[in-house]
């Protein structure tokens, strides 16, 4: 059959556009279809999700237990931890007024600081650099007793007297320091205020510091200053040794010599006790 006036090849320009068309959709919906088929594939199926579920929830009781019980303990501590960093925030520091005999010292100091963590020492720093001396306190049930017995067993031949120890600071984490600086603890006008341990583990903290660490000046000596209502231990720094006083302050040239000594010698009257081969020494040898 011959269409009237339409030719053969202007026919063909008009069927070819159209099945182009139609190719380009098809492949269209083949990519579409070959991507969804893709995601289907590597997506894990439902029950594989349920089995992994399962597998991570399903634990023995004292598993569950150990889990929670430890989950307690995490949770504990930070609360414990949260609630320090609360009341260090609201611990209100004790701001002492500063000497003025520090005035008269050089500036770029190095100033070590015993006890004075509840102090406010930031006009300080306008004098040099602070640095805090830590050590652990001696226990509330460590008593004066404890270091002057009464009593001492001096015929003891194998073990000897057990003598307790003042803890003290790692003095080889500190360089040397220009000025010490210590707050003495003072609990008089109570009954014994001179027999407390604490005070007296302040002071051997500080003569050891100023020992081992204390600058010293062309007279050997080295300078100390003590934040204390009560006068310092005149059995380690003499009244000769006292430079100035200003209220609560006061402030120590001892001879560094003369304080070695006294910190060498034993603390109490228990050690003295001890037989000689508790202090380390294996024989005695007799002339």
């Amino acid at each position: 059959m011959v269409l009237e006036g339409v030719s053969v090849p202007k026919m063909l320009i008009k069927v070819t556009p159209s099945k182009a068309l139609v190719l380009k959709i098809n492949l269209v919906f083949l990519a579409f279809f070959v991507v969804v088929y893709a995601a289907l594939l590597l997506r894990p199926s439902l029950s594989v999700y349920h089995e992994n579920a399962a597998a991570l929830v399903r634990c023995t009781l004292r598993e569950c237990n150990h889990k929670a019980e430890k989950g307690v303990k995490m949770k504990a501590a930070l609360e414990e931890n949260q609630a320090d960093q609360a009341m260090a925030a609201k611990r209100k520091m004790v701001k002492s007024e500063k000497p003025s005999f520090l005035n008269e010292m050089r500036k770029g100091m190095r100033i070590g600081m015993v006890n004075m963590d509840d102090e406010d020492v930031g006009e300080w720093k306008v004098h040099g650099e602070i640095v805090h001396v830590h050590f652990q306190q001696v226990s509330e049930l460590f008593n004066w007793t404890d270091l002057f017995p009464e009593w001492i067993d001096e015929e003891e031949e194998k073990e000897g007297t057990m003598c307790p120890e003042i803890p003290m600071p790692d003095f080889r984490r500190y360089w040397d320091m220009d000025l010490i600086v210590a707050k003495l603890p003072c609990k008089y006008p109570e009954e014994g205020w001179r027999r407390d341990v604490f005070r007296l583990q302040v002071h051997l903290i500080a003569a050891n510091l100023a020992v081992k660490k204390g600058r010293r000046d062309w007279n050997w000596r080295t300078k100390l200053v003590f934040l204390s209502r009560c006068r310092p231990m005149m059995e380690l720094f003499r009244c000769d040794d006292l430079v100035r006083q200003e209220g609560d302050w006061w402030f120590y040239q001892p001879s560094v010599a003369r304080l070695e000594q006294k910190v060498s010698l034993p603390v109490g009257s228990c050690k003295l006790a001890l037989p000689l081969w508790a202090k380390g020494m294996e024989c005695i040898i007799i002339h």
